[in-house]
């Protein structure tokens, strides 16, 4: 498969996997009883491996890994923090105010990892200026 077609599949599971989240993270809030739903879960899993398959394909395709290309670390590690804080806002957090700061956390650090493969660079506030 074309390298376009994986990065086009690649960047829209990553444009559904942070919109879904965020529409769960407002279920969490206002409707818990449908986070936990079944299909959600599925559908969110499905994604997140399709996402992740073609992360991998990009990054073999391009071959770039994460020690050579330190973007593609911090991007990585950042994924790491993001799946744990939305683990702590989707099920683990213990009070309201845990897994609503923890929610918070996560989007910010989608937006950062999106940042980040856009300006390839670890400190992509450099890149994203006026």
């Amino acid at each position: 498969m074309p390298y376009h077609w994986i990065k086009l599949i690649h960047v829209s599971t990553v444009a559904f996997t942070l919109s879904f989240f965020a529409l769960r993270f407002y279920w969490m809030l206002r409707h818990p009883d449908l986070v936990q739903r079944p299909w959600a879960r599925r559908l969110s899993q499905t994604n997140d491996t399709l996402l992740l398959t073609a992360g991998i394909a990009l990054a073999v395709m391009s071959g770039q890994y994460p020690p050579a290309a330190s973007w593609l670390t911090a991007k990585l590690a950042t994924l790491v923090v993001y799946i744990l804080l939305g683990l702590i806002a989707l099920r683990l957090g213990k009070t309201l105010a845990i897994r609503a700061s923890s929610g918070v956390l996560a989007l910010l650090a989608g937006g950062y990892m999106v940042s980040v493969a856009l300006c390839r660079t670890a400190a992509p506030w450099q890149c994203l200026g006026p």
